[in-house]
């Protein structure tokens, strides 16, 4: 299956993919904040591009991304996905093939109470504190105590 393309179909007329020629280059196209749309960085085995959403249905792209994510996975695109926090796993995991990484932008604290009064909830594992290396050390922690 093409993820990319099932994304187009999702979306409806209000998708669009950019090739990029660099990690480097997803991670700033994601941060611009530039112009209306949730931008999405795609990390894939055969090349990394953005994934712009115009008149996204969620305050956050995070939450325009999990609208697709949990459709998709209803209609059994994937087997499992992973939530991982920090650029290297991202790219790590979605540089295999079959696999697809997506590099989201932090949410910003501000954006906090608009998007629960806009969005009620937030989308899984959106308000997380900390570095991937400290909730790594913290999650051997629970382990190592039992919990």
């Amino acid at each position: 299956r093409n993820l990319i393309e099932e994304m187009g179909a999702f979306y409806s007329g209000r998708f669009v993919y950019k090739p990029a020629a660099s990690v480097e280059e997803v991670k700033n196209a994601v941060h611009c904040g530039c112009g209306g749309t949730h931008k999405i960085g795609a990390i894939a085995f055969d090349g990394s591009g953005v994934i712009e959403i115009a008149n996204p249905d969620s305050n956050l792209a995070v939450g325009s991304l999990q609208n697709f994510l949990d459709k998709f996975m209803e209609g059994g695109g994937a087997r499992e996905i992973d939530y991982v926090h920090g650029t290297e796993p991202v790219v790590e995991l979605g540089g295999k093939p079959g696999n697809m990484g997506f590099y989201l932008p932090a949410m910003d604290k501000h954006e906090l109470f608009k998007t629960v009064i806009l969005d009620g909830a937030l989308p899984r594992k959106t308000f997380s504190m900390g570095e991937a290396h400290e909730k790594r050390f913290y999650m051997e922690c629970r382990r190592i105590t039992g919990k």
